[in-house]
């Protein structure tokens, strides 16, 4: 061994008082909740960590921004005949509460972000005869058919090949 290297001390002294209590503050801070749990922003509707996301109550800005004609209707009845009728005021999630620091910050400039609803994105609530289908009736109602290539390889995997080719589907000829 040469001089100016230490030999290592084993066992290893204990942590300090010091060390522990941050040891500890850091894990108690880590599995916060608020730290790991999810919900979605009202207004682009992407999951979101709880720690980031601001209340809708707390905004100081309008969110005007966000009206939109010709973007949200109300769910129709099962009579053809009914006009579909627009939901007033801006297009939120109205499942969600909360607004994410993305949307928040395009908000404040007084800009619609991106991603938000009140861009085409909005779907509304799933009815309640499309929930629970099962896949194969998922595929009846699908807008469009997703055709995929896979090719079994050596390993017994399954390998992605050529091209995913995607088709309209004739919804009108399925009802």
């Amino acid at each position: 061994m040469r001089g100016s290297e230490s030999v290592p001390v084993f066992p290893p002294k204990p942590p300090s008082e010091k060390l522990l209590c941050t040891i500890a503050r850091n894990f108690c801070r880590d599995m916060n909740p608020t730290a790991f749990e999810e919900a979605g922003c009202a207004v682009c509707g992407q999951l979101t960590i709880l720690e980031e996301l601001t209340p809708l109550r707390d905004l100081t800005f309008p969110l005007d921004i966000l009206e939109r004609d010709g973007v949200t209707q109300m769910e129709r009845g099962f009579n053809d005949h009914e006009e579909a009728q627009e939901i007033e005021g801006p297009v939120l999630d109205l499942a969600c509460d909360s607004v994410c620091v993305e949307c928040e910050e395009h908000l404040s400039k007084g800009v619609a972000p991106p991603l938000a609803l009140a861009n085409g994105f909005w779907i509304g609530p799933i009815p309640e005869v499309l929930q629970g289908l099962s896949f194969a009736e998922k595929l009846l109602v699908a807008r469009i058919r997703h055709n995929r290539c896979l090719v079994r390889v050596s390993s017994g995997r399954a390998k992605m090949t050529g091209k995913v080719i995607m088709f309209s589907n004739p919804i009108l000829k399925v009802y």
